[in-house]
């Protein structure tokens, strides 16, 4: 039996084995679960709370196996639905175990449309997008470092492509003056973040809200590059009245 506990700041859930879980703070950056039926809808990319449908297990616990479980959400933003599966397992940093989403259908995409954004930059960006979802924010960091390194090889120049390093690419392209003036620092904070989430062995742990600010700082970058010239380029412009006879 499942029994719920609200209040403003985060949800204590019953376990199905009759303990208390993990209490769960309130993230709307996150997508939703069970444990936390509030953040951005994969359907209509609105920020929303989620009413619980159903449920059903995939799996019960035992034998070394997790329990698993697909449960139904519908978002009080657009009445649609949406299926998570979840895992019922220990969550570093928390007190307990808790439901941990793990696959959403439809598949989450990103806020902003990147029809015309180069398809492995995209790729990168999402991957990274969908391990800030899940609380994965050392893997995060590592796809965000590696979109850089995508937007380096596209937008930089021969020289740029050439180097042995990122940073080495990065540092070219500021010598040539590629880009705009604050490309230097931005592409240098994404970079040591990706570094850091790739080598844990030599970096203090990465705060989930670090990852967040992460993945803002790219999508700007990209907006910035790709999104907005392409829209402006399919601007029409405006047009003289022909004379009067």
């Amino acid at each position: 039996m499942y029994t719920k506990i609200d209040n403003m700041a985060s949800e204590t859930v019953m376990s199905p084995s009759g303990g208390e879980e993990a209490a769960t703070e309130r993230n709307p950056d996150t997508l939703p679960g069970s444990a936390d039926p509030n953040g951005q809808c994969p359907r209509c990319k609105r920020v929303c709370s989620f009413t619980e449908v159903s449920k059903t297990h995939l799996r019960r616990g035992g034998g070394g196996n997790r329990q698993q479980q697909a449960v139904v959400l519908g978002c009080q933003g657009c009445s649609h639905g949406i299926v998570v599966v979840e895992e019922y397992r220990v969550v570093p940093g928390l007190m307990g175990a808790r439901w941990v989403p793990m696959h959403w259908w439809p598949t989450p995409g990103v806020a902003v449309d990147l029809a015309d954004v180069p398809s492995e930059l995209a790729a990168a960006y999402e991957e990274g997008v969908r391990c800030v979802s899940v609380e994965a924010p050392h893997a995060a960091v590592a796809m965000f470092r590696n979109a850089l390194a995508h937007i380096v090889h596209d937008k930089g120049s021969e020289e740029a492509k050439k180097k042995k390093t990122l940073n080495q690419s990065i540092q070219q392209m500021v010598a040539d003056k590629t880009l705009f003036d604050a490309f230097d620092d931005w592409a240098t904070h994404i970079r040591e973040m990706g570094n850091a989430g790739a080598h844990q062995e030599s970096w203090d742990e990465i705060p989930l809200s670090d990852a967040q600010d992460l993945q803002k700082l790219v999508l700007a970058l990209i907006d910035n590059l790709y999104v907005r010239p392409a829209e402006l380029a399919r601007m029409k412009k405006p047009t003289k009245r022909s004379a009067t006879p």
